[in-house]
C-alpha cells in the first residue's frame, strides 16, 4: 500500500475510508450474531452495567457537557438503550426522545426510568438509518449518540444526519482504551488463538474525520466506574465471544475462570474510560 502523503492524511477520503476499512474487517470476522439480535440478548446484562454506581456512565457524560446545555434542554439519544444517558438527562431536567431499535432494550428503558421518576421521555423504536430525520431539522438542542458509532460503516453521513437535526450540540461518545474491540478482559488471544482482535479506535478517527470535515471538535476523556455479579459478567463476556467463535466448553470455561479470578465476593468491578467529542452543529 503506498504510504499516504499529509495533505492525503487531512483529507475527509481518508479519514472516512480508513473507518469503513476497520468496519469491513471487523464484520468479516463475525460468525454470530453481532448487531440487533446481540443487543436483544444482551439487554438486562447491559442494563445492570449502565445502572451501575448510580448511573455514572451517563452522569460523567452529562458532567463532560456541562453548562453547554440549556436549561431543559431537548435531546436526541441515537442507541439509547436501557437509558444509560436518559435517566440522568431527565433527572436534570431535560427532555430526551431516545432511539432504539431493541424492543427488550427498550423494556429496560422503560423500567429504569420508571424507577428513577423520569416520565418526560419518548422513544423512536428504530434504528438510527431508518429514522426521517427531515422532521427533526433543528428541533434539538443535543444530538447525541454514546456507544453507537461502530455500528455505522458510513459514519460521516451519520454524523451529519446528527447535524441536521441539532440547532446547537452534537455529541458521540466511543471508547478510549485503544485499538482493540469489545472487551479488554486479557482473554482474547487464549480464546481466539492468533486471530487478531480487530481494531477500529472509534475516538481517534471520529475525531479526524470531524476535524477533517472542517469542525472544530472537542473532547473530554471522562472516567466511569461500574460493577455487576460475576454471573452478568460472565453472561457478557459470552455473548461477546460468541460473534467471534463457538463457545465450546472449554471456552465457557476459560471464560468463567478468567470472571471469577477477578470478582470480590462475587462482584466484579470495573474502572472504564469514554472519550466525549462534541462540537457545535452547522
Amino acid at each position: 500500500m503506498t504510504e499516504k502523503t499529509m495533505d492525503e492524511k487531512q483529507s475527509v477520503k481518508y479519514w472516512d475510508t480508513l473507518w469503513a476499512e476497520r468496519w469491513d474487517t471487523r464484520e468479516t470476522m463475525y460468525v454470530g450474531n453481532a448487531h440487533l439480535n446481540y443487543w436483544q440478548a444482551r439487554a438486562e446484562d447491559f442494563s445492570v452495567g449502565r445502572k451501575a454506581c448510580d448511573y455514572d456512565f451517563g452522569r460523567s457524560i452529562l458532567s463532560a457537557l456541562g453548562s453547554r446545555l440549556p436549561e431543559q434542554a431537548e435531546v436526541l439519544d441515537v442507541g439509547c438503550g436501557p437509558g444509560s444517558i436518559l435517566v440522568p438527562m431527565g433527572q436534570a431536567g431535560h427532555r430526551v426522545t431516545a432511539v432504539e431499535p431493541a424492543e427488550k432494550m427498550i423494556g429496560q428503558l422503560r423500567a429504569n426510568a420508571d424507577s428513577a421518576g423520569v416520565d418526560q421521555y419518548e422513544v423512536i423504536p428504530k434504528i438510527w438509518q431508518d429514522v426521517n430525520t427531515n422532521g427533526l431539522k433543528d428541533c434539538f438542542d443535543l444530538a447525541l449518540s454514546a456507544i453507537t458509532m461502530w455500528m455505522f460503516r458510513d459514519l460521516r453521513v451519520q454524523l451529519e444526519r446528527l447535524e441536521s437535526v441539532s440547532r446547537n450540540l452534537c455529541c458521540v461518545v466511543g471508547g478510549a482504551g485503544g485499538e482493540t474491540s469489545g472487551h479488554s478482559d486479557g482473554m482474547w488471544n487464549s480464546i481466539m488463538g492468533d486471530v487478531p482482535q480487530p481494531g477500529y479506535s472509534e475516538f481517534p478517527l471520529a475525531y479526524n474525520l470531524l476535524y477533517a470535515m472542517g469542525r472544530q471538535p472537542e473532547v473530554r476523556i471522562v472516567n466511569y466506574s461500574t460493577q455487576r455479579s460475576a454471573e452478568s459478567k460472565i453472561h457478557q463476556q459470552k455473548l461477546f465471544y460468541a460473534k467471534y467463535t463457538k463457545i465450546t466448553p472449554q471456552t465457557k470455561e476459560l471464560i468463567e475462570q478468567n470472571v471469577m479470578s477477578s470478582a470480590q465476593d462475587g462482584i466484579v468491578h470495573e474502572n472504564c474510560k469514554a472519550s466525549v467529542i462534541f462540537w457545535k452543529s452547522r
